[in-house]
């Protein structure tokens, strides 16, 4: 009996020695291994998702039991067909000229491939100078775009199965809770290539068809380029200086999303920062990070608010503050009030051209006069594509959209030279590559103050403006086009769009 009941205990016994020999890890290890902050790690343990015990205190874990969870956690753990998506991408990339893909090396095939993809499509996408990468999911298919110079490029299509992995994978780099599927999560991906910094900003919307992601690039290294090259004249740039020199005022950047206005801030920003003035933003979120200035990031759950952090600021000795949207009444009654007690005030909005931010300052309920005493310049912008240099050469535009054009800036462009790009391996085919500012600069005169406080409509600023020398957006764009950086219909496409006559035009 005594020999059964041994045998019995056996296996017990067994199972306690393999405890007492498996890799214990402390929590700093842990988390290295599972590739999240320590935050993270503790939520989960907080919900259950990791196994550990305390020991001394402290919390430790075995290394087979957090193994197991990446195990049924990680993209490599669901069910795809990796040739398949082997395949997908070896040919989307076939058929750009790019060199095959060296897969990394995994426990499993199927990590390996997941892991190998989402790389890949991160550095194609910093080496075609993408800003965005989209991973849309469709009703039998994953789509994968490029938006490069502002326009998407479909880049491949993947099959269906490996949206799910995919997502999950971005999400594991990006530190988001790759369990959570039913609400949007933003994260941030640290990229090196080729010694240079990149910052990915990864945004996981649950849509209809499954998760889809857009990722965000940002090139630590391109917001210091400077206004001289931006894209503006001579004379606008030297005008535009100038009132960033000012000791204090309101100073706007205006255009819709994606025209390049955070670029004009932080260039401004360079070009007036130094060491003996005390220089403040307030931004949602931080984008790039700059020396000798204290930036701060929106925390709406915290109530850290752009209208909370400019009354904190105020009690801090500024001499120059940045808001990086002003979307709210708030917001600009701090900005006006800054304006008018001896700070220089950056910050941006997004009508589309420079007097009509103006008469939303106004629609917005601040008082005409406060408006017309503290604004000192309004900056609209644009960003249209640039020809091609490899492949560009003369050509003759649509005689149509010349007299339009030459109607709306009174310019002689029918005797000018035009140029475009035929499409090279350079420019992916498009004609075009890089982008450069189209700019309109109205500064605050007495004249322009004395319109402001009636107030003027839209229609009277943008008349006065232009008689007192303010270049528009249109103009500035088809100037642009006359000296062969760009292309009427390029022109036309971002700054003179016509849906009637477009519209008559496909019929």
């Amino acid at each position: 009996m005594a020999r059964k009941k041994q045998a019995r205990r056996k296996p017990a016994t067994d199972s306690r020695d393999k405890k007492a020999d498996a890799e214990v890890l402390d929590l700093a290890s842990a988390a290295d291994l599972l590739k999240v902050s320590k935050p993270t790690f503790y939520r989960w343990l907080a919900q259950d998702k990791i196994k550990g015990f305390k020991a001394g205190g402290q919390w430790r874990f075995y290394k087979h039991d957090l193994e197991a969870f990446l195990r049924a956690e990680e993209p490599s753990a669901l069910h795809i067909d990796a040739d398949a998506l082997r395949a997908a991408v070896t040919k989307a990339r076939k058929s750009k000229g790019l060199k095959p893909i060296e897969w990394p090396e995994a426990e499993t095939a199927e990590e390996s491939t997941v892991i190998g993809t989402v790389h890949t499509l991160i550095t194609d996408a910093i080496e075609a100078r993408a800003s965005d990468i989209h991973f849309d999911n469709n009703v039998d298919e994953m789509l994968v775009r490029y938006r490069i110079d502002g326009v998407l490029n479909e880049v491949m299509s993947l099959p269906r199965d490996v949206a799910l992995p995919l997502v999950s994978r971005l999400k594991l780099m990006g530190d988001m809770d790759i369990a959570e599927r039913r609400l949007p999560q933003n994260g941030r991906i640290i990229v090196d290539h080729k010694g240079l910094g990149y910052d990915l900003r990864v945004t996981t919307v649950p849509a209809v068809f499954g998760e889809s992601a857009i990722s965000r690039i940002l090139d630590q290294s391109s917001i210091l380029i400077g206004l001289e090259k931006l894209g503006m004249s001579e004379s606008t740039r030297k005008q535009f200086e100038s009132i960033l020199h000012a000791p204090n005022g309101l100073v706007i950047v205006t255009g819709p999303a994606g025209s390049g206005r955070t670029t004009t801030l932080y260039s401004s920003l360079n070009l007036i920062n130094s060491p003996k003035k005390k220089v403040c933003t307030i931004e949602d979120p931080v984008e790039y990070r700059l020396r000798n200035v204290m930036q701060v990031h929106v925390n709406r759950k915290a109530g850290l608010t752009s209208p909370a952090a400019m009354r904190t600021f105020m009690r801090s000795d500024p001499d120059i503050v940045m808001v990086g949207d002003l979307r709210d009444l708030e917001t600009a009654e701090g900005c006006v009030s800054a304006a008018m007690t001896g700070h220089l005030v950056l910050t941006a909005m997004l009508p589309l051209d420079a007097p009509s931010v103006v008469t939303r300052l106004i629609d917005m309920g601040l008082e005409p006069f406060l408006v017309s005493a503290s604004l000192n310049a309004v900056l609209a912008q644009r960003l249209i594509r640039r020809v091609c240099a490899k492949c560009q050469e003369r050509y003759e535009p649509s005689p149509d959209g010349l007299r339009r054009l030459q109607a709306e800036t009174d310019l002689h462009i029918t005797q000018a030279e035009f140029y475009r790009g035929k499409g090279c391996r350079e420019c992916r085919n498009t004609g075009y590559r890089g982008r450069i500012g189209a700019f309109e600069l109205l500064e605050v005169d007495d004249s322009i103050r004395e319109r402001i406080a009636r107030p003027a409509n839209t229609a009277e600023l943008q008349a006065a403006a232009v008689e007192a020398g303010m270049t528009t957006l249109l103009k500035d764009g088809v100037e642009k086009a006359m000296q062969g950086i760009t292309t009427i219909e390029e022109v036309m496409r971002v700054l003179s769009y016509h849906p009637k006559e477009d519209a008559d035009d496909q019929k």
